[in-house]
């Protein structure tokens, strides 16, 4: 599925740019880069951040699977106030 609205992301992209002077694309291809880049950084720092909560848990003694998303982050909470 996400393969599908991928591939026709790309193309409309590619039919845009298409229709544009070389000079414009290139400026349009630099800033669509540079989106692309700033979305996998992003996703990235979504995921550490993501995976030191899991470890938080874990070092607590809570085991994640069995807790609803509002008990997570009371626990998280409680750390960080704990630590303070």
């Amino acid at each position: 599925m996400k393969t599908k609205e991928l591939s026709k992301q790309v193309d409309e992209e590619a039919a845009r740019l298409a229709s544009m002077p070389a000079w414009r694309r290139d400026i349009m291809k630099k800033k669509l880069d540079e989106e692309k880049k700033e979305e996998e950084r992003a996703k990235k720092e979504k995921e550490s951040e993501e995976k030191t909560e899991q470890e938080r848990l874990r070092t607590l003694g809570y085991d994640e699977s069995k807790l609803a998303p509002w008990q997570r982050q009371i626990i998280l909470k409680k750390g960080d106030i704990a630590k303070q």
